[in-house]
């Protein structure tokens, strides 16, 4: 089992009951990671049973959230060919809002002022000699 915490955003819900009439929500989710090209968003199948079942199913599509859960891979036998599907089954589904990524900050923005009990702190400093500072 190959264990997974991942931020992601949910880009589709569908919705069935097992027998023992649990909620379970699946679709595609979407995650982000870094390669060479820098920030890459690839997507993979989710699937989630019970509560956070019902937090994505009530939330919808289009959430941002932090999933815990593990990969699940399954063979499909197509003859000679063996195709690896790949599961994100989450156990535990946290809603949070989106960081933006590309944080720009304005050169018209003001900087903050050094406190007049700062500057006197560092002339002190500045004045001072070796001797005075314990260690």
């Amino acid at each position: 089992m190959i264990n997974a915490t991942s931020t992601v955003r949910i880009k589709s819900v569908n919705q069935t009951h097992n027998q023992e009439g649990s909620l379970i929500a699946f679709g595609i989710a979407e995650f982000y990671y870094r390669s060479r090209e820098g920030v890459v968003a690839d997507e993979v199948p989710y699937r989630s049973l019970g509560v956070p079942a019902v937090v994505i199913n009530e939330q919808g599509s289009g959430i941002h959230g932090t999933a815990e859960g593990y990969l699940d891979l399954q063979v499909d036998n197509r003859g000679e060919y063996k195709e690896k599907i790949t599961t994100f089954v989450i156990k535990n589904f946290v809603t949070a809002q989106p960081i933006n990524e590309l944080t720009q900050t304005s050169s018209n923005s003001p900087k903050p002022e050094t406190p007049e009990f700062a500057k006197e702190l560092v002339e002190e400093n500045i004045t001072s000699t070796n001797e005075d500072v314990p260690f």
